[in-house]
């Protein structure tokens, strides 16, 4: 009996060689991801901030008086209705009138009072070249949230 031998049988086929580079791609771009930002407590917490900044600027446009936010340095902010920063509202889902978010040791370094007008036009914060900005801070890192002066966008 004769062994027949395939001169073939000694390699990869090119699909393999694909399909393995494509799982290396994904898994080095999982990597680097997750190692770029390895406190997500800092972005969850300027995301939230720019959703309440949001739901204010709407409260305002369906509503006959102005709406803002009051996050002026600290560990706090708080909704607010009309034109005094102390009659504080509570934000959908919250428990309390102000957000904490010293917990996670997170604090706002750079900050002020906006507020919305029926319009949706923001007010009471410092623009400058067009915008107005809220630092969040942790540690050495930074999230910076702008607002826009005509429009009121939130970025």
């Amino acid at each position: 009996m004769r062994i027949k031998i395939n001169k073939n049988d000694g390699g990869f086929t090119l699909l393999e060689v694909i399909l393995v580079l494509i799982f290396i791609s994904i898994f080095a771009t999982i990597a680097v991801s997750r190692q770029a930002n390895p406190d997500v407590s800092l972005t969850a917490a300027a995301e939230v901030l720019k959703a309440h900044i949001r739901y204010a600027q709407m409260r305002a446009m369906n509503s006959t008086i102005p709406w803002g936010v009051h996050a002026e340095a600290g560990t706090s902010y708080w909704l607010f209705a009309g034109t005094d920063t102390g009659n504080r509202q509570f934000f959908p889902g919250e428990s309390e009138d102000s957000v904490d978010i010293g917990a996670d040791g997170i604090s706002i370094s750079q900050g002020g009072v906006v507020s919305f007008d029926q319009w949706g036009v923001p007010s009471g914060i410092s623009f400058n070249g067009g915008q107005a900005a809220i630092r969040l801070s942790k540690d050495s890192q930074h999230s910076d949230i702008a607002i826009i002066e005509n429009t009121g966008f939130v970025r």
